[in-house]
């Protein structure tokens, strides 16, 4: 069984108070039996115990909060490996820690490059590097994004865009996609953009910094002869979860979709404008929303297996949605007495003539066929009691609008804060009548974090 991998092992986890890091503790602590599970948390126990507890049902928060089997560390990231951990806890964890995950992220579509350098580059980077010096070091499993690769609808005439599970060079002179990754890096620290990515059309800085990131870890394990130790998990758009820690489990920061749902829900017209080069935008564009879930069984998965690379944790071409099973799903959601209808332009995905949340999630109008070979390879040596129990793969037998059905509190409350921020010519006391409201769940506390669109 996949679970015994983890029996008796010693992990590290960043991140472990956010989305997918919570799941990722709740999936171990539940189905196996480490050793320990050291995290790292801002603030320490105390944080970490307010942030599940405004998560998760009580139970489900309990199972953290109570747990023997884990220490929360009080530290955060930053361009150091340090973390503001004392040496002897440094020195602690390199001795004992046998798989590193590296999930502390949030999606900041909106921060330039060299604020995402101080962000995501230099934390990964440095936390690569340390982890790297562990002497009993199996995994180090970092978490980046499916939209790493996001440029190739812009470089490819197709409009389903095959993405496969690897690194894309950005030099087509350049042999090895590795070595230039420093050289970069300087470059960016220097001036805050790079060559490379003033070239490439990314969506957003926020995938190329990912981009960079996985380069440049990969880079400092090629030098260390350890690239089988790298695996690289890239979520596409992550939703609320099927199975567990619970049916519905989300935040309102946490899904993109969930934030355009609260945009669509406040749009006072009765147009759109959004861009795309299909055809038939609304049987065509997709939109690839991956069940958090499935996200966390994939990473653990593959880590217990022994995959290095890089992995999708996506829908698919089987289960991604078209883009019209989205909108009308958005339909439903909303109050105002008249629908919204798409108005679909070929222009450019930066262009300010689009709806901002066309202009802030900009794959909306794209498609991506996200290669899943790696879990499909691994699925197939699974027996099927084995797979029964895993959440490998997204179940869309339910229409998608019943998916918004639990997020409607989270709705509710990104409309509010969208016209707060916003300054929308709506009264902030009147935005959540513009979306159906949905019961609050009895653990709610609101978060402050970034939105998510």
């Amino acid at each position: 069984m996949m679970w015994e991998y983890y029996n008796g092992k010693i992990l590290f986890v960043t991140g472990g108070t956010g989305f997918i890091g919570t799941a990722v503790l709740y999936r171990t602590l539940t189905q196996a039996s480490p050793e320990h599970i050291y995290v790292l948390c801002r603030g320490g126990f105390s944080k970490a115990k307010t942030k599940w507890s405004s998560m998760l049902p009580a139970p489900i928060a309990n199972t953290l909060i109570q747990s023997h089997t884990m220490t929360i560390l009080d530290g955060e990231l930053g361009d150091t490996a340090t973390m503001d951990l004392d040496d002897d806890t440094l020195q602690m964890l390199k001795r004992r820690v046998h798989i590193f995950i590296h999930a502390a992220c949030s999606i900041e579509l909106k921060n330039s490059l060299r604020e995402l350098s101080y962000s995501i580059i230099a934390p990964t980077l440095c936390l690569a590097k340390y982890a790297l010096k562990f002497p009993n070091l199996e995994k180090f499993v970092f978490i980046s994004t499916a939209y790493v690769n996001a440029h190739l609808w812009k470089t490819s005439e197709s409009s389903d865009v095959p993405v496969q599970e690897r690194v894309y060079s950005l030099d087509r002179n350049s042999e090895d996609i590795y070595k230039s990754a420093p050289e970069i890096w300087r470059e960016v620290q220097k001036d805050g953009t790079s060559h490379e990515f003033e070239t490439h059309d990314f969506p957003w800085p926020y995938a190329y910094a990912k981009h960079l990131a996985e380069r440049l870890v990969l880079h400092k394990a090629s030098e260390k002869n350890a690239l089988d130790k790298i695996l690289i998990i890239r979520p596409s758009v992550v939703g609320p979860a099927e199975e567990f820690p619970y049916h519905g489990f989300t935040t309102s920061y946490s899904s993109p979709s969930t934030a355009c749902a609260a945009a669509y829900a406040l749009h006072p017209g009765r147009k759109i404008v959004l861009a795309t080069r299909c055809e038939n935008p609304d049987q065509d564009a997709t939109i690839d929303e991956v069940p958090v879930d499935v996200v966390v069984d994939r990473l653990l998965l593959h880590t217990a297996v022994g995959t290095s690379g890089c992995v999708h944790a996506v829908s698919g071409e089987k289960r991604r949605l078209r883009l019209e099973d989205w909108w009308n799903a958005f339909k439903n959601e909303r109050r105002l007495p008249w629908t919204v209808k798409p108005i679909w332009t070929n222009e450019d995905w930066h262009s300010s003539n689009l709806h901002h949340m066309a202009r802030n999630f900009k794959i909306i109008g794209t498609s991506f066929a996200f290669s899943e070979d790696k879990t499909d390879q691994v699925a197939e040596t699974l027996s099927s009691e084995e797979l029964r129990h895993l959440k490998l793969f997204t179940d869309r037998s339910q229409p998608y609008h019943h998916s918004l059905i639990h997020r409607r509190h989270h709705i509710h409350h990104l409309a509010k804060e969208m016209v707060r921020k916003n300054k929308l010519p709506v009264p902030v006391c009147m935005a959540g009548l513009f979306c159906r409201k949905g019961k609050s769940p009895p653990h709610y506390q609101a978060q402050s974090e970034k939105l998510a669109v």
